[in-house]
């Protein structure tokens, strides 16, 4: 059967699968991961695929609607997110309308929200929940003819009956990860040609994300992927096949600054980082990477990390403000982050920090106690931003039944050139004053005449990080002056497709 696998156009530079999907002021660009893990899984199961990335292969709808329909799919499986949602609607609607192909949708959206879904647009035929390989395959399977379960019967599918929308409980995660192919096979023949084209302001550039594990013990309140596709169970894939596909990535591509390694919480089991260090080391390929991770991890351990190449450590520190991390269920013990931040600087790895406002508990004193914390720390680069709770998580549904969301509508979730449009406010702190804060933090922060030399030096002796410094601080300097407002304004409803 053919399937054709989508990431759909919208604003330029727009990361459906980032943890806040928005575009971002680093032009941070992420790969369609997930989307794509879903495609090499069916693809493995004898049916003919495409992929198409519209945003990376900046493509606009009719170019879009043309490609699809030059490879003629069966069923089309489409990627949303919550602030893309009405554009992603009116995608679907523009396919059934010129090509009448069904389609199914998934993501984090399409789990949280999957009744809603299919009452908000006929053009929808399949919703598909929680990770999206399993249900995927077994939608194929019934749609080309298997003796098997009814599509009313799968597992994580929801649909439209005789008797009205059916949603079926979520079946069980993928237990052995090992058993999905490699992401990177999928990139290699569908996106190889735009590669260069995705980019993390943080890291080195072109990189390659793929996953070591899935789902996240922790239970932060405001964390969408754990809550809505991988669970919280931590699946561990075997560290010889991490390196494996490792090795084949560095083999397979023209120029690699770094393998991302997209894991929810890649430090979650300590032994498991050691593991793939160690087997690391013992390949002759030289490799570079980063990864996800919590302010727990010992000075041993990020020694043994960066002996096996690793460069930067993506954590969130998230506010300085125990109460409001008790109150996010962010379990982070007292002077954790103060010893993580010293033993990385000792090991030589950078770090990369993630701070959030607007939290349960946030005041305009916790704000500023955080941007001093984000000073104190002096990770090599940071980020800002008012919490986006969306559906399917803990945080949504407290804002939401404490009155402290300030809009339902999906489409006043960006302005109107997609980046964040604050959807809450606290009891002592408006959605501006949010906005504000983060503004003023990112030229606090980002505009120290020490950073700025210790950037410029690292920039001028490494080539690799140059490209990233000039590039990341090139965008975000034109936000950095912009007066507070400037980009204020809710996404119209016929502006959605571009």
């Amino acid at each position: 059967m053919k399937v054709l696998f989508l990431n759909p156009p919208f604003h330029p530079l727009f990361s459906r699968e980032s943890r806040s999907p928005s575009v971002t002021k680093s032009s941070t660009l992420y790969w369609p991961m997930f989307l794509a893990y879903c495609a090499g899984f069916v693809e493995a199961d004898d049916n003919e695929i495409d992929l198409i990335d519209s945003p990376a292969m900046v493509l606009d709808l009719d170019q879009t609607i043309a490609k699809i329909a030059e490879f003629g799919p069966e069923l089309i499986v489409m990627n949303t997110s919550t602030p893309s949602i009405l554009n992603d609607f009116k995608v679907a609607e523009r396919i059934k309308n010129d090509l009448g192909t069904p389609v199914a949708i998934m993501g984090t959206h399409a789990t949280a929200e999957a009744v809603e879904s299919l009452e908000m647009c006929s053009a929808v035929d399949f919703v598909i929940s929680g990770e999206a390989e399993l249900p995927t395959r077994a939608l194929v399977r019934s749609l080309r003819g298997d003796h098997v379960d009814s599509i009313e019967d799968i597992p994580g599918m929801s649909l439209r009956t005789s008797s009205g929308i059916k949603k079926n409980p979520e079946g069980p995660k993928i237990e052995d990860i090992n058993t999905i192919p490699w992401v990177s096979k999928v990139y290699v023949k569908f996106l190889k040609d735009c590669y260069r084209q995705y980019f993390y302001g943080a890291n080195l550039n072109p990189l390659i994300v793929i996953l070591s594990g899935r789902g996240c013990p922790f239970r932060c309140t405001y964390c969408v992927i754990p809550q809505t596709i991988t669970g919280h169970t931590f699946r561990k894939r075997d560290p010889k096949d991490v390196v494996d596909e490792m090795e084949y990535i560095y083999q397979s591509f023209d120029e690699i600054g770094e393998i991302f390694f997209e894991d929810d919480t890649f430090t979650a089991e300590h032994k498991h980082v050691k593991s793939i260090c160690e087997e690391i080391q013992k390949r002759p390929t030289k490799m570079t990477f980063s990864a996800n991770a919590r302010a727990d991890v010992q000075g041993v351990l990020l020694d043994e990390m960066k002996a096996a190449g690793c460069r930067e450590l993506c954590v969130g520190f998230e506010s300085a403000s125990k109460e409001v991390l008790k109150n996010v269920k962010k379990a982070l013990k007292s002077g954790n982050s103060e010893r993580f931040m010293a033993d990385a600087k000792k090991s030589g790895i950078l770090i990369h920090g993630c701070f959030m406002v607007g939290n349960p508990g946030d005041t305009p004193e916790t704000l500023k106690q955080t941007l001093a914390f984000a000073k104190e720390l002096s990770p090599n680069t940071a980020q800002f931003y008012p919490i986006m709770a969306y559906p399917g998580t803990k945080a949504y549904e407290q804002l939401k039944d404490d009155g402290r969301l300030t809009t339902t509508n999906y489409g006043e979730w960006l302005d109107n050139e997609g980046h964040h449009n604050t959807t809450v406010t606290t009891e002592n702190l408006s959605s501006q004053d949010l906005v504000n804060f983060c503004d003023q933090a990112r030229r606090e922060f980002y505009l120290r005449p020490g950073y700025i030399i210790t950037q410029g030096i690292m920039a001028l002796k490494n080539p690799k990080e140059r490209y990233r410094v000039f590039r990341g601080f090139g965008t975000l300097v034109k936000h950095l002056f912009r007066k507070h407002g400037d980009t204020d304004g809710n996404l119209e409803k016929s502006e959605v497709v571009k």
